[in-house]
């Protein structure tokens, strides 16, 4: 085995963004039963002796960083023990940072009580992204479970982790004209922020959390499929309005907001052949006005996001640019060079998606809640993330703050379901008129 990786694109952009945020990806799962540890350890040395980007660590070289592959034990990756207070113990294990000196790169803890399991794991956004995660966990499930029924054939991908595997899907001349587009598209200098308490060296991790209701759920769901819109569009506009809300922004103000896009719909087979890495670009959706009401919201939301789902390039602007960046300057200017031409945004929103209950049932145990969210982010930075289970979405907001920023998201979270509540009363004709759930 190789003693040392290369360093990727995004394994880089992951690293500089340590300024902004805390580089961890963050996994819960509930479960009705007890997981088996002996077969959860067997998985977990498979996996990470299948990918060694997960027991190395990384080296901040000044001219071209890389990962050197590490010596571990699993119980360098897994902690088990019986819970008192399940909350406490899962908050405390999610909270928690890997340094990218570490031998390992991702951790997963297992809180055993009144005979059920629950599963938590946090991974250094440099290995993988939000669209790997998901893959990664069901990816556990499945050879957990083969190995339940006496199988030995456990596999998960081991391809390439190269960001140009986002051209893959493209013709020869849709590639060209990829790797032509170096428009900064993180230029947009929307200054409005999410009106958090000044930074404190007293803050710490939090990430705060809602469940909106499977009934609430269902019912802007149905909405939102008479109407022909996404539930992503659906939670873009109760998020936007409720920032104007919260924010106290003027109702004419243009607010813009970066939504993360899984970049792997270029990527031929969707991108089952390549390996655990980063594949995510964003979009902007800019409104132009708050709206008279959540539907005029809507309204807005859609022209601008339509434009960019009609555009065959969705997410791709800006690639060659960091990839002219890192090619052309030993990486220690490169870093700066991209520092200077890239704005944070200050707000954002990614949809992680569905989590699949049936994918992720461990033998006998059935999965009974769950959420994933991304990085912690440090102040002023803000996103909402989406995952949803079972018929209900869970939002995420994971920030570093005090129990005053605290109040300030629950707050905002209870704005959102006040227009999700909103959109379905305007809109009740098309709900009743609605086919009922067989």
């Amino acid at each position: 085995m190789a003693t040392t990786l290369k360093a990727e694109m995004w394994d880089k952009m992951q690293y500089l963004f340590r300024n902004f945020y805390d580089r961890m990806v963050h996994c819960v799962q509930y479960y009705d039963g007890l997981i088996d540890i002996p077969t959860l350890k067997r998985v977990l040395v498979f996996t990470t002796e299948k990918v060694p980007v997960l027991h190395s660590s990384f080296k901040s070289d000044v001219i071209d960083p890389y990962w050197k592959v590490e010596d571990y034990t699993v119980n360098d990756i897994l902690t088990v023990r019986d819970s008192t207070d399940i909350e406490a113990d899962v908050n405390a294990f999610i909270c928690q940072s890997i340094p990218v000196e570490s031998n390992v790169q991702y951790k997963m803890a297992v809180f055993n009580k009144d005979g059920k399991s629950v599963l938590c794991m946090i991974v250094n956004h440099m290995c993988m992204d939000g669209g790997d995660f998901k893959y990664f966990m069901k990816k556990l499930a499945e050879n957990y479970n083969k190995l339940l029924d006496g199988e030995r054939n456990l596999d998960i991908k081991t391809g390439s982790r190269s960001y140009d595997e986002v051209y893959s899907k493209l013709t020869p001349e849709e590639e060209e004209v990829a790797k032509g587009l170096y428009k900064n598209i993180s230029q947009v200098k929307d200054e409005h922020y999410f009106p958090l308490t000044p930074s404190s060296p007293a803050d710490v991790t939090r990430i705060c959390r809602r469940k909106v209701g499977t009934k609430l759920f269902s019912d802007f769901r149905k909405i939102g499929k008479a109407l022909g819109v996404t539930v992503n569009d659906l939670m873009l506009a109760f998020y936007v309005r409720s920032l104007y809300e919260i924010g106290m922004f003027r109702d004419d103000e243009r607010l813009t907001i970066p939504c993360m896009v899984d970049l792997r719909r270029h990527i031929v087979d969707g991108g089952v052949h390549t390996g655990l890495t980063n594949h995510t670009g964003f979009m902007q959706c800019s409104t132009e006005r708050k709206g008279e009401t959540i539907n005029d919201t809507l309204i807005e939301v859609l022209r601008s996001v339509r434009k960019s789902k009609d555009d065959p390039y969705m997410g791709l602007y800006s690639l060659p640019l960091l990839k002219l960046a890192y090619s052309i300057f030993p990486y220690i200017i490169s870093e700066q060079a991209i520092k200077i031409g890239y704005l944070n945004p200050l707000i954002g929103m990614s949809n992680i998606g569905v989590m699949d209950d049936r994918a992720l049932k461990m033998g006998d145990a059935n999965i009974v809640d769950g959420f994933m969210t991304g990085a912690v982010k440090y102040k002023p930075y803000m996103q909402l993330a989406l995952t949803s289970l079972l018929g209900d979405i869970t939002m995420t907001i994971a920030i570093r703050g005090n129990d005053e920023d605290e109040k300030i998201v629950e707050r905002f979270f209870d704005m959102i379901i006040a227009n999700m509540n909103a959109f379905v009363e305007l809109n009740r004709s098309k709900l009743d008129a609605a086919p009922a759930d067989k």
